[in-house]
Order: C-alpha cells, then structure tokens, then sequence
C-alpha cells in the first residue's frame, strides 16, 4: 500500500487530482493536505470539508496561524508580485517542514481521520499537484522543491476535466470561480494579483476590497515608517533612544490592529514628517510602470474613468519558492 499525498489547495483543480487519484489508487493510503493562510473566503472551507465527505478521504489542515497581512507586519515588508513570502512562508515552508522533516506547525486539524489506512502517511509518499497546462512554468521548480520526493501533476500528464469530477461527485464548484477569478484563495485578494484581478474584486467582493484597500494602506504607512527608523542614521537630530522609543511606539500603534484586536491602529504621525514628507517610501501589492501601484490608486483611476490594464492578472504561484527554515522566528 503507498501513501499519497495530494496538495489540496481548496481550487477546482486540485480536486479533480484527488478524484483521479482515488480512483486509480482506491487501496492505497490518501490523503488531502491543505495548507491554510487563515485568509481563506468561507465558501473554500465549505468546498473543502465537503470534498472530504463526498470522497471519503481523510483531510489534514494546517496552519501557521497567521494571515498574509500579519506575516507582512512581522516580517516589516509590503509583499508583491516580486516578494511572495506568503506562500513561501505560509504554504510552502509549513508543507515541507511537516512532509520532509516531521515537524508539525502550531495548528493542526483533520476532518474524516477515520478514512486514513496508516498513520504513517508521509514515508516515501508520492505527492500530487492540481498544475494544468496553463501552469506548466510552475512545473520545474516545484519538482525541484520536494526532491527526494516523486512528485507527479495528473492535470498535465492526463486528460482531466475539473467540470466532470465535480458533477460526478455534485459537489458545487467554489463561487470565486464563479465571479470570474482564475483561482480560489485568499478570498481575492492575492498580493501578487494586478489591476484586472483587483477591478473585479472591486466589482464582485466590494466589502472584502474595501477591507484590503484599508489594509494595504496601513501596512504602507507601517512599512515605511519602519524603513525610515531604521535607515536613518543616528545622529543629534535623531539619537538612538529616540529611534528605539519610536519602534516600540509603532508596534504597539498598529499590532492590535493587523490581529483583528482592534478596528484601527493608534495614531502615529510617520517620522518623514518631522523631516521631510518627501523622504518616505511608498508600496504597494501592484505595480504600474515599474512603480508601486497602490489598490487605493486603481479605485481612484477607476472613479475617474481611467484606462485600466484589465489583462494585469497575476497569480499567487503558491510552492514554487524555496524558504529558509530560520523563517518567522520572532513572531508573536
């Protein structure tokens, strides 16, 4: 009996995997692995636990915890297209920790365990990936990443239709697809997504885009203010007592903040201003003419009609980075 291990991301795809294996491998050891950001839209989770019902195949969960927003606080940078240490982090590291070396994150959950045939289920597994045509330029590097392991992408290998298995199970696709977005995580609001991606959040989510657009800023103001202190050097005008007390003053301003503690952060005037305003540095998830592009700039181009780059998607391309293992050591 082998143990597989199918990388269940809580997207059509990768349940159309896990129907194509359980149907060439009904007697061996299966398991659905989702890694989770906890910055998930509802409807996922639905999507998920009733995938594990319907297949009767046991579901592992698990998490470090923290969402992308909070990872962005911790680690003091705006994440992008470029800078994608919420999948490295958050997906991948916590995958290979478990999988490569044994180590289980702070937060496990398993829904049907009863379906699991041996609870050594990662010993010489074969790992599968929901990775279609479209995704080919992720195929290498995830091959890369889990050597020594076999890793194998029936979407790409087989004919396989994530239509047919959903009928064939009746189980309702997520409803991310059906607003018109490519993939099914973090509720639409990916931060390697472009233009297009966040217009039709804008459209379909308003409330969850209000929420990034507000989120977005603050980690900005955050961010920068952070950079600055730390950049600049000390000096009379600016002794280094005087940057410690305003590191501990932005902390305790804007953590309660990103942990859902409270509704907005402490006032704190970004230190640029004692200087000059001009001095701090802007970010953003987007970018637009090789600068930061902000989700509160394309609300305003859009309330102004402005021509916007609707075939800026991006994508989240989770598990192609490699990560550190001394990643996320400090958080709190």
């Amino acid at each position: 009996m082998r143990n597989r291990i199918v990388f269940f991301s809580g997207g059509q795809s990768s349940f159309a995997v896990a129907d194509w294996v359980l149907t060439n491998y009904p007697d061996d050891n299966i398991v659905l692995y989702f890694t989770d950001t906890c910055w998930e839209d509802e409807d996922l989770y639905r999507f998920i636990d009733e995938a594990s019902d319907k297949l009767q195949l046991p579901l592992l969960i698990h998490s470090m915890g923290i969402t992308p927003i909070q990872l962005m606080f911790e680690k003091k940078l705006v994440f992008n297209s470029m800078i994608g240490e919420c999948s490295k982090i958050l997906k991948m590291k916590v995958a290979a920790d478990f999988i490569k070396r044994g180590k289980r994150p702070p937060i496990e959950k398993w829904r049907n365990r009863q379906y699991l045939k041996r609870e050594d289920f990662t010993t010489d597994a074969v790992l599968y990936f929901g990775i279609g045509f479209d995704e080919m330029h992720r195929e290498d590097a995830i091959r890369k990443n889990w050597e020594p392991f076999q890793v194998e992408m029936p979407m790409i290998e087989h004919n396989i239709w994530p239509d047919e298995a959903l009928k064939k199970w009746n189980i309702r696709k997520p409803r991310l697809y059906d607003y018109g977005f490519a993939h099914n995580n973090c509720k639409g609001r990916c931060v390697k997504a472009g233009q297009g991606h966040y217009k039709l959040l804008r459209e379909k989510m308003p409330d969850v885009f209000r929420e990034i657009l507000e989120q977005e800023y603050y980690i900005n103001l955050y961010v920068s203010s952070y950079r600055y202190l730390m950049e600049t050097e000390t000096s009379e005008r600016f002794p280094e007592w005087l940057k410690q007390r305003e590191l501990q003053e932005l902390d305790d301003a804007y953590r309660d903040y990103f942990y859902g503690r409270a509704p907005k952060p402490k006032l704190y005037p970004h230190p640029a201003m004692w200087l000059e305003w001009r001095e701090a540095k802007k970010y953003g998830f987007m970018k637009k003419n090789g600068e930061p592009f902000n989700i509160r700039d394309l609300d305003i181009e859009i309330r102004e009609d402005k021509q916007i780059d609707l075939f800026d998607i991006g994508g989240c391309g989770c598990f192609v980075d490699a990560h550190d293992s001394s990643e996320l050591q400090g958080v709190r």
